[in-house]
């Protein structure tokens, strides 16, 4: 894969909030619509490296449906998890793409990886990943690419839902001794969403999500009325889903300076699983 996505100036909302310098990085571009092909080319390198037979994961469609594509040609079969209440064109654009597709009612319980390996495995011998989680590092790629071309950017605006891309980025920044600061804003919400892909009940990352924000790094909850707001108000300003749209809520919660250099980065697109 190895998509360098576009970085491109925002004039309508560097306009709307003069002196501070907006962009978009403009993930929707990458071959299945989503900031998630970048962790998903990385564990399917490691998967036929492994030898593995089969891999699972909970997914309200976009992570399900790159993975999947990524790995057709493998020999690799991907189980998909999702709740009782995905659409059926969700269900039936994974199920075209993936071996197979559970519904499960995800809102009784969290469940454990090897309750999620449990639902996948059809042999004893099988070596199967739970990979619903893990594999952040692959997102300090988006932060390489924005220094690359905007050395000098202050803040960098992410979609949250689990939290590995607010963690992979914010770490990547650490890593490169760099002052810019993640906002990751997500929804107060932890089952349906208007934002989707961002619903989590539970997440690995709570904790260092907690470090980063001691480190100065900043986290947003929006209601419900307000995600519908930036969809229906942003939504023509990039080609994204709700749950990309949300990150222009920032400028009215955090307060820009002028001659600030602001990221905000489009995590995908709504066609995803329409391909």
């Amino acid at each position: 894969m190895s998509t360098i996505t576009p970085l491109t100036k925002i004039d309508a909302l560097s306009r709307k909030y003069p002196g501070v310098n907006m962009y978009i990085k403009d993930e929707s571009v990458n071959p299945y619509g989503t900031i998630k092909d970048r962790r998903n080319e990385t564990i399917v390198k490691e998967a036929l490296r492994l030898g593995v037979d089969k891999l699972t994961l909970i997914t309200s469609g976009n992570n399900g449906y790159s993975l999947s594509k990524l790995i057709s040609e493998t020999g690799i079969k991907v189980t998909c998890i999702v709740g009782k209440t995905v659409s059926e064109e969700i269900y039936k654009k994974l199920s075209d793409v993936a071996y197979q597709v559970i519904k499960i009612n995800l809102q009784d319980k969290i469940l454990r990886p090897e309750e999620i390996v449990s639902f996948a495995r059809e042999r004893d011998d099988e070596v199967i990943w739970d990979v619903t989680n893990g594999y952040e590092e692959s997102y300090g790629s988006v932060v390489n690419e924005i220094l690359a071309k905007l050395p000098n950017v202050d803040y960098i605006v992410v979609p949250l839902g689990s939290g590995g891309v607010f963690v992979g980025m914010a770490e990547q920044l650490y890593r490169s001794s760099h002052n810019a600061k993640i906002i990751g804003i997500g929804p107060k919400a932890n089952y349906d969403s208007f934002a989707d892909k961002l619903s989590t009940p539970w997440s690995p990352y709570t904790k260092a999500i907690e470090g980063y924000e001691r480190r100065g790094h900043t986290i947003i909850r929006l209601s419900e009325s307000e995600i519908r707001k930036m969809y229906l108000h942003y939504r023509n300003i990039c080609d994204c889903e709700p749950s990309a749209s949300i990150v222009f809520a920032a400028p009215g919660y955090f307060k820009f300076k002028k001659g600030d250099n602001v990221v905000f980065v489009n995590s995908g697109n709504s066609e995803t699983v329409k391909h």
